[in-house]
């Protein structure tokens, strides 16, 4: 069990440097519907500064794999949700929708280094695409623990995340600040459509070019074909009346004497 897990975060950190790893309790995850009747099942995780990864106990299989610049925020879980202590979520993007990661560990201490080590990637990784506010609980029931909500959306919780908590006391309203945080996600956004659509447009002219170019050398071949051509055939005609010196110096024509033996007058 040691060899796989060392050589494991041996593979590990020849890719990304590792943060953190040990043994936690995960909520298996549905991504069709949640229930209240999960398996919790243990699995040996590692943290890099690039992803979150779980593997099996002896630390052989991967299980599961997150990278950091999804997750959007690590928080506490109520106890009452499952009925378990020390949990704590993470909750993360996977194709365009936000899912969470429920996790339990051994100690309090654990959680809390846990959950700070995961908030320091995370937001050292994207800061600007962390949650203002999170859910407590689970949805369960077609319907939050934790302020019985129906509609399932993560970003829009009932409690501040520890981000909202953080710029609140700077100062700084955090419903502003994700409204600026969401414009500056679609100014980006706009600007690399706006990226694409020019390339396209550059490769589509080049291609162009490269056409052109190709029926102007196609074009310049059948003229010089057609000049070659020619050429040969006036060649020919000039072979059929061969001018040839005679010893007194005066030229006349092979094959073109009569059958005297006179050269013809013209």
């Amino acid at each position: 069990q040691h060899y796989y897990i060392t050589n494991n975060l041996r593979m590990a950190s020849t890719v990304d440097r590792p943060v953190r790893h040990g043994m936690l309790t995960k909520r298996s995850i549905s991504k069709s519907k949640t229930t209240f009747n999960a398996k919790f099942q243990e699995r040996w995780f590692v943290l890099t500064d690039k992803t979150l990864t779980y593997h099996t106990p002896n630390g052989h299989s991967e299980k599961g794999r997150i990278s950091v610049d999804c997750i959007r925020c690590c928080e506490l879980v109520e106890e009452e949700t499952f009925n378990r202590p020390r949990l704590f979520q993470v909750v993360y993007s996977d194709k365009e929708k936000l899912r969470a990661l429920y996790l339990q560990s051994d100690t309090k201490q654990t959680q809390e280094e846990w959950i700070q080590c995961i908030r320091l990637v995370s937001e050292k990784s994207c800061p600007e695409r962390m949650l203002s506010h999170y859910h407590s609980g689970a949805y369960i029931k077609k319907k939050w623990s934790c302020c019985h909500k129906t509609e399932k959306h993560y970003d829009s919780g009932c409690e501040n995340t520890y981000v909202c908590d953080r710029i609140s006391d700077m100062g700084i309203d955090p419903r502003r600040a994700s409204m600026e945080a969401e414009a500056r996600r679609a100014s980006n956004a706009a600007d690399q459509q706006r990226h694409t659509i020019k390339r396209k447009l550059s490769l589509q002219n080049m291609m162009h070019s490269l056409k052109l170019d190709k029926s102007d050398k196609t074009d310049s071949l059948t003229h010089t074909k057609s000049i070659s051509s020619e050429t040969h055939e006036e060649e020919d005609v000039f072979s059929d009346g061969e001018l040839s010196d005679d010893e007194g110096g005066s030229f006349k024509t092979k094959h073109s004497l009569d059958s005297s033996g006179n050269s013809p007058r013209y």
